[in-house]
């Protein structure tokens, strides 16, 4: 016989197995990925830095823009009253330097000459200086000697004409640029003259070259380097990385780098710490689970395993139970066992009783055999009492059905007249609906034409008396032409007075002799003048008769214009009264109209209930037909039932005295249950 296996010390030993081998891997993946992790983290750290100095940059370019702004508005105010003068020019670039310290300022004239001392500052780009000359703005990085100059330049302009220009610099690189970059950074930074580190934090490497220039060329060909290096005994995480201007020409390489050491010294701090909270968590959670797994699993299953050996036994207690503690899986293990057990000795007390019951229940089967046989003959007799009623319905529900048959076919035809009906009412219900929409649009249109007829009133109204004022004018233009004639008649008297006298005036100087002949001339003159005055005057004269006439015929026409104007009026008048008629008259028909059709609404309402209600009597009289239908199909079967009934009361009694052989039989076998249920103590 095989040793007994415990399944719960190969529970626990596999667990612990487990847990030791997961904290293995789990210390070997947090130190590799720890460790890549930092230099990860500080790689994309000096990567992210590398903006800071671009933006450094821009700062030092946005300063000098600014600065060349206030310069060129200071010069183009002074210059309209002092040129550039010599006091002006130094008192701008004096306070440029002090207030905004700007290295160098460089002014110059429109033929490019430069206007500014030397010692404030000079540019050899004259390209620029030409650029600003003619209107362009210059604000870029550009490299002198070893250094990065942030210069600006901008045109001067007075009156819309350029006068001169102005050039800016300032040194973007040196120094402080290292200085702003490790206080910011915290990094180590480095900026190139090609391979040689021209300014630098790292201690006693300023001036010297670099050794290996791979970096570099990368930098010239626009690309960063993300490397591991080794300078002067100390390894970092660096970044070389180039800077250009805004053109994208290549100025020069900046260095930005972190101690590789300052990552394993953060790695160690973190790991050591780190494996000795893992073991002693590891061993109070092992030793946990064992006690755990002791207390919640081995004892609850030992106590329930002694449950079931006391079932499987030959004599079972049941009134043993299981204790039960808490509210876990083993909880409701041994709730269930209980509850069998419980069950279990429910049923054998049950059992048992039906046992007692079953002996009584034998000896009065027998008795009630007996008297089975003559209540068998009585329902027989009463079974053909039955059948004969059931053909007597049968008969009856025949004639009914008939009856019904005959009247669903009338409340059909009713139902089709009413139906036809309300459709002649929703025929003429919409006949008269459409009627109505047309007396309201007769009346809308009667509305606007009697609208339109007094519109048209006022306005002959106000052309009338406009005709009046026109007739009352044409008048005094008559008037007034009969004076004109009147003048005309005078002016002709006085033309042919004046020829008289200019004969006369002729006469005389012919007889004054040569004395009167410059006379004689005027007198001449004065004679035509008034000949000529006196053939203007007749012909003005017949010009006024001629309009005197149409002014007359203009007079005729505008009082016949008058008349016919207040023919118009009258007619008009006329017209308005019989429009208001007819607009009376459509709002009657149209009242009287929508009371017809409110009535055939209500007839045709009406009509849909009544046919409504034939329907429901319709389907009311074929239910009672279906229902009389099964009634007969009902009596039928009855019939058949009462027969197959007979048939069966006569092997009812063959059956009572099966049953009482039958009674004999479990009396023997009720003896043997009560000597197997007696082995349980309940």
């Amino acid at each position: 016989m095989s040793s007994k296996k415990s399944v719960t010390k190969l529970l626990c030993l596999t667990l612990a197995g487990g847990i030791v081998v997961y904290s293995a891997i789990l210390f070997l993946i947090i130190n590799v990925r720890l460790s890549t992790g930092l230099s990860d983290f500080f790689q994309e750290e000096v990567e992210a830095q590398a903006i800071v100095a671009s933006e450094e940059m821009d700062y030092t370019l946005t300063t000098t823009t600014q600065t060349q702004k206030w310069v060129v508005s200071m010069m183009q105010e002074s210059y309209p009253e002092s040129g550039f003068s010599k006091e002006t020019i130094e008192q701008v670039i004096d306070s440029a330097q002090e207030f905004f310290e700007i290295e160098s300022i460089a002014f110059f004239d429109v033929n490019g000459k430069q206007v500014s001392d030397v010692k404030y500052g000079t540019t050899e780009r004259s390209d620029i200086v030409s650029g600003a000359l003619a209107g362009r703005n210059f604000s870029d990085f550009a490299k002198v000697g070893g250094d990065i100059y942030a210069m600006t330049a901008a045109p001067l302009i007075n009156d819309g004409k350029i006068f001169g220009a102005v050039v800016l610099s300032a040194c973007a690189t040196g120094d402080e640029l290292v200085d702003t970059m490790k206080t910011y950074t915290m990094s180590e930074f480095t900026i190139f003259d090609g391979t040689r580190r021209a300014y630098t934090s790292l201690p006693g490497m300023g001036g010297t070259t670099i050794e290996n220039d791979a970096p570099i060329k990368n930098a010239m060909a626009g690309k960063s380097t993300f490397m591991t290096t080794t300078i002067n005994g100390t390894t970092y995480i660096a970044n070389y990385f180039p800077f250009a201007n805004k053109s994208g020409e290549f100025m020069t390489t900046f260095f930005i780098a972190k101690k590789l050491d300052s990552a394993k010294l953060v790695a160690n701090r973190i790991f050591a710490p780190l494996v000795l909270a893992v073991l002693v968590t590891t061993f109070f959670l092992l030793s946990g689970i064992i006690a755990l797994i002791y207390m919640k699993i081995t004892r609850p299953l030992t106590i329930v395993n002694k449950a079931v050996a006391n079932l499987s036994s030959g004599d079972a207690n049941l009134t043993q139970k299981i204790p039960v503690k808490g509210n876990d899986e083993f909880s409701e293990l041994g709730n269930g066992v209980n509850k069998f057990i419980s069950l279990l000795r429910k049923i054998v007390s049950e059992l048992k009783d039906a046992e007692k019951n079953l002996s009584g229940v034998n000896d009065t089967l027998g008795t009630s055999a007996h008297g089975s046989a003559a209540a068998t003959a009585q329902i027989l007799a009463n079974i053909e009492s039955v059948r004969k009623q059931s053909e007597n319905q049968a008969s009856a529900v025949d004639n009914t059905s008939s009856v019904l048959e005959s009247s669903a076919e009338t409340v059909e035809s009713l139902g089709l007249l009413i139906e036809s009906q309300t459709q002649s009412i929703t025929e003429s219900s919409a006949a008269i609906e459409e009627m109505l929409g047309n007396i309201s649009a007769v009346t809308s249109s009667v509305g606007k034409m009697g609208g339109s007829f007094r519109t048209l009133g006022a306005t002959v109204n106000d052309g009338q008396g406009k005709l009046t004022d026109v007739d009352r004018k044409v008048k005094q233009i008559s008037e007034q032409s009969k004076m004109l004639i009147q003048a005309t008649a005078v002016i002709t008297q006085i033309a042919g007075e004046t020829n008289l006298l200019a004969m006369n005036a002729a006469i005389e100087a012919a007889h004054a002799g040569a004395a009167g002949k410059g006379f004689s001339v005027v007198a001449e003159e004065i004679r035509k003048l008034a000949e000529n005055s006196g053939a203007q005057s007749k012909n003005i004269a017949s010009e006024l008769k001629s309009i005197s006439s149409s002014i007359q015929d203009v007079v005729n026409l505008s009082q016949d214009s008058q008349t016919a104007f207040g023919a118009i009026v009258t007619q008009l008048e006329s017209t308005d009264m019989i429009m208001r008629e007819i607009e009376n008259a459509m709002d009657e028909q149209q009242t009287a109209s929508k009371l017809v059709f409110e009535s055939l609404g209500e007839i045709k309402s009406q009509s849909l209930n009544v046919t409504d209600k034939a329907r429901q009597m319709n389907e009311g009289i074929n239910n009672v037909a279906h229902d009389m239908s099964m009634v007969s199909q009902i009596s039928s079967t009855i019939l058949g039932s009462m027969d197959e009934m007979a048939a069966g009361m006569q092997e009812i009694g063959s059956a009572t005295q099966t049953v009482s052989d039958l009674a004999r039989e479990s009396v023997e076998s009720v003896a043997k249950m009560r000597d197997k249920l007696d082995q349980f103590t309940v």
